[in-house]
């Protein structure tokens, strides 16, 4: 199992694709244990043969369709007028802008690249640091797989075998309190450099903005909502946001044209098949563990390591801020859940809030290198070095990771609202 790991870790370190490296390290490790190869076709084809799954291209689709429909710059303007005459206005317009997109997209870059875009430009006009400005852009853009409807946290339910409608609505608090923390920071940031709030917008210059993003605004009701009430499925709520980015892009907004709509459909079906093909070689690895018994064998080695569940949620988190900076956050989910998933619930930890932690964790994973997504995103955008970006989101790490432990030894923030709605 070692050299297994070793080959693994020099895969991933030689740039290899992560689908290939999963691909190739679950064929030698299978091959060893002699197991017919010829699973491994039937398991990457069952592996993605799921209603559940079917969720993830249709969310992508339809965070592109609002993203090339125009919502993105009414939800960024709406917030301006809503907040930028305070202190810190414009940052923190940033921050509920990339709340808003979280909520329609489910990605973490596509949240960058949508309001960072905007955004990181228009902070630096305004005579914030650059570094600032990437930094807390690529932050704000971890919501993107936090509040829901999360990709991240739908490829969760299907492994960890969970309501994903509970995921999705145990996501909205942390997703909150992050954006908050985020808010605060920028807060205190421009008080503490003299930056001066923007001219007060006007009830009508508020009112006619809010207007122009409501149909933004009003998706995510429509879609959570409808989960929620039991109305549809996760996979037919996406269903649902695409119809409904269609009408808003064309009759709407009328920025969607035949043209543009075939460049985002070919750009969603490019990043939709790199996601599944991920997705079907990690469950060949993970059915090469499951034969292996490694899960089983972790927990018990876990357990005897330490039996108190905060210094066991304590390594697990590490491990995890470790992993966040090597892999996509829905490997590592497909990959890391069912060895850790045995552990936490063996000392009591719901599967729901395992969820959540694991996924704050991969957020975090999004803003360090040296595969941290945002990172390379803000970079594009900004035209900065890697390494300034870096070192620009390096402060909001840390305090991303400290939220990451008060939601992990805070259970209530996220089993409050699955427990309210759903009595259990």
């Amino acid at each position: 199992m070692l050299l297994i790991i070793l080959l693994f870790i020099l895969l991933l370190l030689s740039t290899t694709p992560i689908a290939v490296a999963i691909g190739l390290t679950s064929i030698v490790g299978m091959s060893q244990s002699n197991i017919g190869l010829d699973s491994v076709a039937r398991t990457m084809f069952s592996g993605i043969d799921s209603f559940s799954l079917m969720a993830i291209p249709f969310f992508i689709f339809a965070g592109d369709l609002m993203l090339a429909g125009g919502t993105s710059k009414r939800l960024i303007d709406f917030a301006k007028k809503l907040v930028g005459w305070t202190t810190g206005g414009l940052p923190i317009a940033g921050v509920l802008s990339s709340m808003f997109f979280a909520a329609l997209s489910g990605s973490s870059p596509a949240t960058v690249a949508a309001i960072g875009g905007v955004m990181i430009p228009s902070l630096n006009d305004a005579k914030y640091s650059p570094k600032f400005s990437v930094g807390l852009m690529c932050a704000a853009g971890s919501l993107g797989i936090i509040i829901p409807p999360s990709i991240t946290l739908l490829v969760y339910g299907v492994i960890a075998e969970v309501s994903i409608s509970e995921l999705f609505i145990a996501g909205v608090i942390p997703g909150l309190l992050i954006g908050f923390v985020l808010i605060l920071v920028s807060y205190i940031i421009a008080k503490k450099q003299g930056h001066k709030p923007e001219k007060r917008a006007s009830f009508r210059e508020i009112w006619h903005s809010g207007k122009k993003a409501i149909w933004g605004i009003i998706m995510p009701l429509i879609v959570l909502g409808g989960i929620y009430a039991g109305m549809f499925t996760p996979t037919e709520a996406a269903a649902v946001a695409i119809v409904y980015g269609l009408l808003i892009g064309f009759f709407v907004y009328k920025e969607l044209t035949i043209k543009v709509l075939f460049q985002v459909t070919k750009r969603s079906i490019v990043i939709a098949s790199m996601v599944m093909l991920v997705i079907s070689t990690a469950k060949v690895f993970s059915y090469y563990l499951t034969y292996e018994q490694i899960p089983t064998k972790l927990a018990t080695q876990v357990l005897a390591f330490a039996s108190d569940p905060i210094t066991i949620l304590l390594l697990i988190t590490v491990i995890l801020l470790i992993i966040g900076m090597f892999m996509d956050p829905s490997a590592a989910v497909l990959i890391m859940a069912p060895l850790f998933l045995p552990v936490v619930m063996e000392i009591g930890i719901s599967p729901i809030h395992f969820g959540i932690i694991m996924v704050v964790n991969l957020a975090i994973g999004m803003l360090t290198p040296p595969l941290g997504l945002n990172l390379y995103v803000a970079s594009g955008i900004s035209k900065m070095p890697l390494t300034d970006v870096t070192r620009g989101a390096m402060p909001f790490v840390l305090v991303l990771i400290v939220t990451l432990l008060v939601i992990t030894f805070v259970p209530q923030l996220s089993m409050y609202l699955p427990d309210l709605i759903y009595s259990r």
